[in-house]
């Protein structure tokens, strides 16, 4: 059973990062390896990133949520839209058989849920007529992935596991267009998300060990800047000096006694 990982050559506790330079090469060379062993590890076998565009067009209802209670707000009189997702996640809810060499088709559903605030005007002056939620949870996406089958390689509960996330995310909206005068019901809203889908599955891997990881040192955390407490010198006056209070009280005896 292998100890603390140490260099053989130096002697020295070995570090992550990169391998030391041979002068000789230029090249980095690693230390060789004190042993071999069989070390569980989460595998990824496959991973991709894809962005996603959902247009949706939503009615204007003035029950959704609270008018703005700007005055001479109209709910139908939308000028401008402006839209804020709230929270955005994706679930895998199907992964097909295999179609060649165990590439599956994957199918994830995307949840949204957006705040959308409708902008009119009042006077020449913008006001916000009314605030309303909707939810997008009707949008699915469809890619193709390599998901080994499971069996006894992975062990119990060793996977594969599909998972999805979506790591980034905006939306914007528009009135719909409508001819002068007519009212605004619907808006347009346009949400871009970006998602990425990864198989994993837990294996036993042949690795060379150096040893156990040992910890460096810790550096202790530099000071505060110490300060006076109390200030003395900005709290009270500055007092005349000695010499000051001499020169002020016999400047005109020149030496001599009373």
């Amino acid at each position: 059973m292998a100890g603390p990982g140490i260099n053989q050559e130096t002697g020295e506790y070995l570090q992550p990062g990169p391998c030391p330079i041979n002068p000789n090469t230029g090249s980095r060379e690693c230390p060789p390896a004190a042993e071999i062993d069989c070390l569980v590890a989460e595998k990824v076998f496959d991973q991709c990133v894809t962005e996603d565009i959902i247009y949706r067009s939503f009615p204007i209802y003035r029950d959704k949520g609270a008018p703005g209670g700007g005055e001479g707000a109209d709910w139908h009189k939308v000028t401008s839209v402006e839209c804020q997702v709230v929270s955005a996640e994706c679930a895998v809810v199907d992964v097909s058989a295999p179609i060649e060499d165990n590439n599956r088709i994957v199918t994830v559903r995307q949840d949204v849920k957006l705040k959308i605030k409708l902008w009119g005007e009042h006077k020449g002056h913008p006001v916000l007529i009314g605030t309303f939620e909707e939810t997008i949870n009707d949008f699915f996406s469809q890619m193709l992935l390599y998901v080994p089958p499971p069996g006894a390689l992975f062990g119990p509960a060793g996977g594969p596991f599909v998972f999805c996330e979506i790591v980034n995310f905006t939306c914007f909206g528009l009135p719909e267009t409508v001819p002068p005068g007519a009212p605004v019901n619907n808006v347009i809203i346009t949400v871009k998300l970006c998602k990425v889908i990864e198989v994993t599955a837990f294996v036993k891997l042949l690795v060379p060990v150096y040893g156990y990881c040992t910890p460096r040192p810790c550096v202790a955390a530099p000071q505060q800047i110490e300060i006076e407490c109390p200030p003395i010198d900005s709290l009270f006056p500055p007092q005349r000096s000695p010499s000051s209070a001499d020169n002020g009280n016999g400047g005109n005896n020149n030496g001599n006694a009373p």
